[in-house]
């Protein structure tokens, strides 16, 4: 009887105390490796890639104004486990840089959970297809990037940098990479009027 009684209360004392049922586990965190966007129709579309161990990239697309209003509708409605701590690359589609660049770098620089080293660049919409085919191609992008920057150190491939271009006075320009994507990817230069933006 008394063994009985202490196989019972064993496992209501396992079954109260097996642990934290609102606890965040990193297998359901999604943690979000790049960013791209876009120009779909009349909308700028943010598409959110997820770090995953596959070749296929998982994305999902949102339609937001400015960075931060996707960001908080990523986390309200399309990814509640939404992590950015490990962005590596925010790429801007060519249509819509002069619209959000600056504001999406400003509040960028704002999130202490953000990576410092978050690569920014500009490309073509042939690059933002590429990007949703095969995660391989991200890699390849931030290889040309550290190469680019390592032969132009003057080339500003980060979100620190380019923020910290936007605020400087007296300078009217300065250069952001640009990925093309005819028949392979293509890293140069771009240049980023002040006055424009």
């Amino acid at each position: 009887m008394r063994r009985g009684i202490s196989i019972l209360l064993i496992i209501a004392v396992a079954t109260v105390f097996s642990g934290c049922d609102n606890s965040r586990q990193i297998e359901t965190a999604s943690i979000i490796k790049n960013v791209s966007v876009d120009r779909r129709g009349s909308q700028v579309v943010y598409t959110f890639y997820r770090l995953s161990s596959g070749e296929t990239p998982w994305g999902i697309d949102v339609p937001a104004d400015s960075f931060e209003e996707a960001c908080a509708l990523a986390r309200d409605m399309y990814i509640p486990n939404l992590s950015l701590a490990k962005l590596e690359l925010l790429m801007l589609s060519e249509d819509v840089y002069e619209e959000v660049m600056q504001d999406d770098v400003d509040y960028i620089s704002t999130q202490a959970s953000f990576s410092p080293i978050a690569y920014v660049t500009l490309c073509d919409d042939t690059t933002i297809e590429k990007i949703k085919e095969t995660n391989r191609t991200q890699r390849v992008i931030e290889e040309q990037l550290i190469l680019l920057k390592k032969n132009n150190p003057s080339v500003n491939i980060n979100y620190l940098s380019i923020f910290n271009n936007f605020a400087r006075r007296g300078e009217d320009s300065f250069t952001v990479p640009f990925i093309s994507s005819e028949k392979e990817l293509k890293v140069s230069e771009i240049e980023i009027n002040r006055c424009i933006i």
